[in-house]
């Protein structure tokens, strides 16, 4: 009996593999879910978690928000979000309801903005985490936590390795009550920025929330 082999090209062959790659880099902007092993997300995209079944892949804020020819910064859309420029229009949150919140591509746009988000600590003892990660290369937002009044309760700092990466921890200090997550520009630049936040009575980081 004789053996058919068929020959299949060699540009074929890599194309097919790189159609089942599910970390190929140009993925858009259409929300995919998360893989089971880290990294969860390919580079470029974060985890947002919405439910404990519903963990998807989004894309993150990064340099490509920059628009080269002109070196003018092109701002993300967060207008679902807006107007949340006081204390008074914060965006409200459902933590402590979801232990852990994500937001993607917010912006502190225009210049000199200021956005607000309401979280509630609905029992004493919760330790309470914020992550904010901006556009690399550009300075660090602030990231600050106040009261419902605007009294300052902590300020957030660059983490080692990643300073567009700015978190706060907050370890079993904060009474039942409402709080405002603040992100704005350290220089009055304009930004784009995911944020994060997180509740858990573990000790800190809410790694395993």
């Amino acid at each position: 009996m004789r053996t058919l082999l068929l020959a299949v090209p060699v540009g074929l062959a890599i194309a097919s593999l790189a159609a089942c790659n599910p970390y190929d880099p140009d993925l858009g902007s259409q929300p995919f879910e998360c893989g089971s092993d880290e990294p969860r997300c390919p580079e470029g995209y974060t985890c947002v978690t919405y439910s404990d079944t519903n963990e998807v892949c989004e894309k993150s804020a990064s340099d490509d928000d920059v628009d080269a020819p002109g070196g003018s910064f092109q701002c993300a859309n967060d207008s679902s979000i807006e107007p949340n420029n006081d204390i008074m229009n914060a965006f409200v949150t459902p933590i402590p309801t979801m232990q852990t919140y994500s937001l993607v591509g917010l912006a502190v746009c225009p210049t000199g903005d200021r956005d607000h988000y309401r979280f509630d600590i609905n029992v004493n003892g919760l330790n309470f985490e914020a992550t904010v990660s901006g556009v690399a290369n550009r300075t660090p937002l602030s990231l600050n936590v106040l009261t419902s009044s605007g009294a300052p309760v902590a300020s957030g700092a660059p983490v080692a390795g990643t300073p567009q990466v700015v978190r706060v921890e907050i370890q079993n200090r904060l009474a039942v009550g409402s709080y405002i997550v603040q992100v704005q520009s350290a220089d009055a630049t304009e930004n784009n920025y995911d944020l994060t936040l997180k509740v858990c009575t573990d000790p800190l980081p809410c790694d395993g929330m």
